[in-house]
């Protein structure tokens, strides 16, 4: 979803630990620390706690001030819930396209059509 809207990749590591470094660097690191499947390994230095993922994919007003891709918040409710490092809090597929920005985004459409 990030990479359909940026048309690049959002995460661009050449190796695993590099990887891995990249979307901790974005997603953040607090994430991953409250699931009970980590044990306290080392993670890759130099990553923060919190997120910056709203940074790259402002809301709508922001986005034109900025030139970046735009994103509701329910959009962006849609794509932080598929990036969570946690997999026990994040959103699968189904509750995905379950999500009320897809309900949205259909209702615009239609009150689009000539």
């Amino acid at each position: 979803m990030a990479e359909l809207l940026t048309r690049k990749p959002l995460f661009r590591g050449s190796s695993d630990r590099e990887q891995l470094g990249e979307i901790l660097d974005v997603l953040g690191v607090n994430d991953i620390k409250q699931w009970r499947g980590y044990k306290g390994q080392r993670l890759p230095g130099g990553c923060g706690p919190d997120s910056f993922l709203r940074c790259f994919f402002p809301c709508p007003a922001e986005a034109r001030m900025l030139g970046r891709p735009a994103l509701s918040e329910a959009g962006f409710e849609v794509l932080s819930g598929l990036l969570t490092c946690n997999p026990e809090r994040r959103m699968t597929v189904e509750q995905a396209l379950r999500h009320r920005w897809f309900k949205e985004l259909d209702s615009a459409s239609l009150r689009h059509r000539p």
